[in-house]
């Protein structure tokens, strides 16, 4: 996932309105009838029966997952390009299907890029290629993630459902007895953080739009639907207001850090230091902190998210994508690029991720006793699986993702922004950036309601 340093906030935006200005334009150029590009320049068949494959992704370790799937398929080549990660790519990725060339046989997408593309009808629907055999292992979330319009689009490889990270010392320092199990119970522990010396708060948060749209996910919220070229958007929910009340009292007394910003040098420093004592995100971060955070080693532990009230179990997903075959590619090569995904996703791959600290959304791999019993020392030995695994199971099944997504949240700071410097109130400044969308999805030609 794309994590931007605040210089850079304004060029990012430019990007993603430029990304999905573009989908939306191949969208309604396509008039969501069928017709893909028709070739492509990035892999070939040789006269030995090798097919080449071209792979676009920004994983760095993608090697360790090509060199020994080449190993056992030896009639299959891969050629990896790294065009830029998330909206970097997604442009380059627009440009050959405007093209009609230069297509990759097979392009890593964020799950919200997944609907992205496969709105404007540019992705092969994986159905066609033996999806149906195995689907039913991955996960509900997963499924549903890779499903647009009722066909599905990619093979999940990576997860990333919600989970709370805490710093045990600061909470053992700031007198909090018990993990928060409640969004109540939570706002406590805010204050009792926000008592002890110095400058600590529970959390940051500065307006991103992609964590804003997992809380209100985790809060039973369905701010967005799809159907077709028409699209719902609606930010006066009672389940948008349920997050907006809450988050907005913890705005005002000032228990969230507003003033810095995820994945800077700065971010990672308080995060260290215990003036942040915890993070809401996705269940992929384990291997960030790892490698981040060298002073609290031990301290942290992993838990799911509060609640709205006891016993519930409501839960979102924050980050994660699949493995995508766009058209333009010849049968051969399609075959060819589906046979890694799946190797990837399902097979022997699958290992490969797990090795590298990754969340494959698989059952199998959920319900594994040996996984699940896996310690963790960064974590003080706790069994962080087990958590993740339960945060999978509990993820919440209605939330659509707009067919902008990514310029969705890249505009969301300019109106959700202003009330974290206390200019406007949260739920005002949500409508004010469901309005912004609606404008949007109108000039780019959607029916919106």
């Amino acid at each position: 996932m794309s994590r931007l340093l605040a210089v850079s906030r304004l060029a990012h935006r430019s990007r993603a309105r430029a990304v999905a200005a573009a989908v939306v334009a191949v969208s309604m150029i396509a008039g969501f009838s069928g017709c893909g590009a028709t070739s492509n320049t990035g892999g070939s068949t040789d006269a030995n029966g090798v097919t080449e494959i071209a792979l676009w992704t920004w994983q760095s370790t993608i090697q360790d997952f090509v060199k020994p799937f080449e190993k056992s398929h030896p009639n299959i080549k891969i050629k990896v390009s790294n065009v830029g990660a998330n909206e970097d790519e997604y442009m380059q990725l627009t440009n050959a299907l405007s093209a009609g060339r230069g297509i990759p046989d097979l392009v890593y997408l964020d799950f919200n890029a997944v609907h992205q593309f496969a709105i404007s009808d540019q992705l092969r629907n994986v159905n066609d290629y033996g999806w149906d055999n195995i689907k039913g292992n991955f996960t509900a979330a997963a499924q549903r993630n890779v499903t647009v319009g009722g066909s599905p689009y990619g093979l999940p490889i990576s997860s990333g459902p919600m989970v709370m990270f805490y710093n045990q010392d600061v909470f053992s320092k700031a007198g909090i007895s018990s993990t928060p199990t409640t969004w109540d119970e939570y706002r406590a522990a805010a204050q009792k953080i926000a008592d002890l010396p110095g400058n600590a708060h529970i959390t940051n948060d500065t307006g991103d739009g992609g964590f804003i749209a997992s809380m209100l996910w985790q809060a039973g919220a369905t701010p967005f639907s799809v159907d077709g070229s028409t699209i719902g958007i609606n930010m006066n929910g009672k389940n948008v207001k349920k997050f907006t009340t809450m988050w907005q009292q913890m705005l005002d007394d000032k228990l969230i850090d507003t003033s810095t910003t995820g994945w800077t040098d700065e971010w990672w420093r308080k995060l260290d230091d215990g003036s942040i004592a915890t993070m809401l995100t996705g269940a992929w971060m384990v291997s960030s902190m790892e490698k981040n955070l060298s002073q609290t080693k031990g301290s942290w532990r992993m838990a799911p998210m509060p609640q709205y009230a006891a016993g519930e179990h409501a839960n979102s997903e924050n980050g994660g994508g699949a493995l995508a075959m766009p058209k333009g590619s010849d049968e051969a090569k399609a075959k060819a690029a589906y046979e890694f995904a799946e190797w990837y996703a399902h097979g022997d791959g699958v290992q490969a991720n797990l090795s590298q600290g990754g969340i494959p959304p698989l059952k199998s791999v959920l319900n594994d006793a040996e996984y699940l019993g896996q310690t963790d020392d960064f974590f003080g030995e706790q069994k962080t699986h087990e958590v993740i695994a339960k945060a999978s199971k509990n993820v919440l099944p209605d939330f659509e993702y707009l067919p902008y997504m990514a310029y969705a949240n890249s505009i969301a700071v300019d109106s959700i922004g202003q009330a974290y410097h206390g200019k406007t109130t949260l739920q005002k400044a949500l409508v004010q950036w469901g309005d912004s969308l609606k404008t949007y999805g109108e000039q780019e030609g959607f029916t919106v309601k």
